[in-house]
């Protein structure tokens, strides 16, 4: 049988299962090490429910887990919790839990983001493909077509495609024009349907006043770094630390790439990160045994993702 259906068999089967789970996530940490967890949008409870699951791999800091890394000391039966993104009902919520239950947490926030208020391309695309009409339409940024399901879904995926490799000038004109002729239209409004607000600065630094609750960087614009030339991306990575640090009052050691994809890291980024940062995180599954730093996989965790998927999971090396 293939190693990940026979552990998802395993890990399925209930209360009786539970024994076989921690005999092997036990091995595997021996294996591979331990692992980073990535969060984005979710309840305060989901996110309780999931992390439970994980027992008996204990959370620590992720700037711990990194030390470890780079010392070449053991990382087995540990993990780290991180969130993207910094929107602000899920960072009140989620840092409400870690702060109760005592479990570490780092939120990595794009800085203009909280900057603006404005939300970002792809959080508005993410709100409004679902929200529009059946219809065909010639804006100033180009055509789109969501006159059926196939192709609203088709639309989705080539912009969304576009953000992982292009920079902003290849399609937040596009998502803008969309939003403007959806609100002409009625079809949405700007107050009710628009993507969630950040976290404020003011809050941010009343939360790292908790020594379970860390923040770090996304960089400034949310955009792939592979999309970036490197003074560009060089500024994203400074600025960026510079701006969480003087709202933190702490170091600000550890930068998530945006999308996290390797086609949206690209071949340069590792290297620049390395100026700025102890590590760099990506959204590659895997776990932490001989990674490079700069390279670090995690673990995605979803609302969605039941505590049987979530353990399966962390069970795939």
């Amino acid at each position: 049988m293939d190693l990940s259906l026979h552990l998802q068999t395993l890990v399925t089967r209930g209360a009786s299962a539970l024994r076989a789970y921690r005999r092997i996530q036990a091995l595997f940490g021996q294996l591979w090490g331990g692992f980073v967890l990535a969060f984005h949008d979710l309840t305060g409870e989901r996110f309780r429910e999931l992390i439970e699951c994980l027992a008996p791999n204990e959370s620590v800091h992720l700037s711990e887990l990194v030390d470890r890394v780079h010392e070449g000391r053991s990382t087995k039966g540990i993990f780290a919790i991180t969130v993207d993104d910094g929107v602000g009902d899920t960072v009140r919520a989620l840092s409400a839990v870690a702060r109760d239950r005592h479990w570490p947490i780092t939120f990595f926030l794009p800085t203009g983001y909280l900057d603006a208020s404005d939300g970002m391309p792809f959080q508005w695309l993410r709100r409004i493909v679902a929200c529009l009409p059946p219809v065909q339409l010639e804006l100033r940024a180009g055509f789109i077509d969501l006159s059926t399901d196939w192709a609203r879904r088709d639309f989705e995926r080539r912009v969304t495609a576009r953000m992982h490799t292009q920079s902003p000038g290849a399609y937040a004109e596009l998502i803008d024009d969309l939003v403007t002729h959806a609100i002409a239209q009625g079809w949405l409004s700007r107050e009710h349907d628009a993507p969630p607000a950040p976290i404020p600065w003011e809050e941010v630094t009343t939360l790292s006043a908790h020594p379970a609750i860390r923040f770090e960087s996304h960089g400034v614009t949310h955009t792939a770094a592979a999309a970036l030339a490197p003074d560009q991306l060089d500024r994203e990575l400074r600025e960026s630390q510079e701006r969480v640090q003087a709202h933190t009052g702490r170091p600000c050691r550890h930068f998530a790439y945006p999308f996290g994809s390797p086609q949206s890291i690209g071949p340069v980024a590792p290297r620049l990160a390395a100026r700025y940062y102890d590590s760099a995180m990506t959204l590659s599954r895997g776990r932490l045994r001989n990674r490079n730093p700069f390279l670090l996989p995690r673990i995605p965790f979803y609302a969605h993702d039941s505590g049987a998927r979530a353990q399966l999971k962390v069970l795939t090396p």
